[in-house]
């Protein structure tokens, strides 16, 4: 026997009626519980119950206040009206009252399972977020780490692994993937936690500056320096030094960089003098490391010892799978920034969402979310409330812009592979890039 897709109660006072939509919901593979009024219906309810479908008009206790009732004992449980006798005022009255949707009679066995279906979608949603944050709270989820995807439980057992040590860690992925949300996790769930963390970026640091600002530098060292500094491994000292944008480093620095690494002594600019210090050290790179090494743009033996532990964020539409809880996790932490009440999700939105290429992944994402509170209605988020860059390839039904290339190169190494039976050296003569650069390419599509 099959699973059903979900427990609907259904709510009429007409017998024929409530036989005819329990029929259409049975066949369509829900389980139906049935219910010939209000007061019987608030007996049946329960936790199992996904969606409750009820008449507007009924003796005794009518749906309104059906629904005010279901508000106060399951504020998560969707609830769709049905009504012959339907009005504006009785439609935005339901709507306001916390309704997901309204449906007149008479309708089509269609009509009723296409909103029952985004009920239920979206009353799913709102269920994972949920559990998301029960499990934050509880300590199982990684703080501002969000995703289901086998790709983001790997990385957060990978950080609860490697949080204990002092080894250093590499994090790359796309720029807007959350590299920094993993090098601070590392440092929170480290037992240096009550030290500093000092963050710096490569790239917003001219190459003349950077070696000053990492080991300092004493007064008097070069024009302009007035007064002793002190750097940032030095600020960090016993805690975290976070070194955003890497592979931006001038090789001058990165070879005392590594010496500091190895040594683990700093030796301020125009001092002779090295001072010891205790820092741990995690990376982090939107460029392709290897790539920089193979063209003498990185250094060699800064690359291995930087990258103890890797940690590779994939982009987000390779983990189309989290957006739904990324959306309802970013919208709610939205809207308490902002003091506004959590709008309703129509599921074709995150459909939509999920049909994009998120060039600028979660951050874009992010964005994106905000505009709509800010500036569209804030009461449904619907697919034409989205800017038409992130609508258009839904309704295309075009490939997400970007996609098409990647698809093509992963089917071209997996077609080689079957070719070769696996042999990763003749793949890379076929392909005409290096044996590295393919082992990198099957790691970031999951091939092996």
């Amino acid at each position: 026997m099959q699973p059903h897709r979900g427990t609907i109660l259904l709510t009429e006072d007409d017998a024929s009626v409530l036989s005819a939509l329990a029929l259409v919901l049975e066949q369509a593979g829900y389980r139906v519980l049935k219910a010939a009024n209000g007061r019987d219906a608030l007996l049946m309810l329960s936790g199992q119950v996904q969606l409750l479908i009820t008449d507007l008009w009924m003796p005794n206790m009518d749906g309104l206040a059906l629904l005010e009732e279901v508000r106060r004992a399951f504020p998560r449980l969707e609830v769709v009206m049905i009504t012959g006798n339907a009005t504006v005022a009785s439609a935005v009255q339901a709507m306001k009252a916390g309704a997901f949707d309204y449906l007149t009679k008479p309708f089509t066995p269609p009509d009723l399972l296409e909103v029952v279906e985004r009920a239920i979608e979206h009353g799913r949603l709102y269920r994972d977020i949920s559990q998301w944050s029960r499990e934050e709270d509880a300590g199982e989820n990684i703080e501002n780490l969000i995703g289901n995807s086998a790709a983001m439980r790997e990385i957060s057992r990978t950080i609860r692994r490697v949080a204990p040590f002092k080894s250093t860690v590499l994090v790359d992925g796309q720029s807007g993937t959350g590299k920094e949300m993993v090098v601070r996790a590392i440092h929170q769930l480290s037992p240096r936690r009550d030290k500093p963390f000092v963050a710096i970026n490569c790239a917003a640091v001219p190459g003349a500056l950077m070696e000053s600002e990492l080991f300092g530098h004493e007064r008097g060292a070069f024009t302009g320096a007035d007064y002793r500094t002190t750097g940032y491994f030095e600020a960090a000292t016993g805690g975290t030094l976070f070194i955003d944008e890497v592979a931006e480093m001038d090789p001058p620095v990165q070879a005392k960089l590594l010496r500091v690494l190895e040594m683990g002594l700093v030796t301020p600019v125009g001092s002779t003098r090295e001072k010891a210090i205790d820092v741990r050290v995690l990376a982090a790179t939107n460029s392709d490391l290897e790539a920089a090494v193979e063209s003498k743009r990185f250094r060699a033996d800064l690359f291995y010892r930087l990258n103890v532990v890797r940690i590779h964020l994939p982009p987000l539409h390779q983990r189309r799978e989290d957006i739904p809880l990324l959306v309802g996790i970013l919208l709610q932490r939205l809207c308490e920034e902002n003091g506004l009440p959590m709008p309703r999700v129509d599921p074709d939105l995150i459909s939509a969402l999920q049909n994009y290429s998120w060039p600028g992944n979660v951050r874009e994402l992010r964005n994106v979310l905000e505009n709509l509170l800010i500036v569209g209605p804030r009461e449904v988020l619907r697919v034409e409330d989205l800017p038409k860059n992130i609508r258009v390839p839904a309704e295309s039904g075009l490939p997400p812009a970007g996609l098409a290339l990647e698809l093509a190169e992963r089917q071209a190494i997996e077609q080689y592979l079957r070719q070769y039976q696996g042999d990763r050296t003749q793949v890379a003569i076929a392909l005409r890039i290096s044996t590295r650069t393919l082992y990198r390419k099957m790691a970031r599509y999951g091939l092996s």
